[in-house]
């Protein structure tokens, strides 16, 4: 027969467990193991390191400036719709041009 001892019941918590309690603990001990290698391959690979760098920053600069494009003018408009005009290659000799 089991032993008589004190009631977890009362003792514990009304509420049940938070099961995101332990979360951000996990979240900062992943963030210094990433910072730790992250640290440890700018070392061993100085220069891959900075072009992966610059090329993200070109990607970021390039969807920063299509999405901060200005609108198309007027002119610019009319001048999408006009015809291809031809050029003076077949018009002019090539000792006039």
């Amino acid at each position: 027969m089991p032993q008589p001892g004190p009631n977890e019941y009362r003792t514990s918590s009304p509420y049940p467990p938070d099961p995101q309690e332990g979360i951000l603990d996990q979240a900062r001990d992943q963030a210094g193991s990433l910072a730790g290698e992250l640290a440890a391959a700018v070392k061993e690979r100085p220069y891959t390191t900075l072009a992966v760098a610059a090329g993200l920053a070109f990607a970021v600069g390039a969807v920063w400036k299509l999405k901060h494009q200005q609108p198309q003018s007027r002119l610019d408009a009319l001048r999408a719709q006009l015809p291809e005009m031809p050029s003076l290659e077949g018009w002019l000799p090539r000792r006039w041009r």
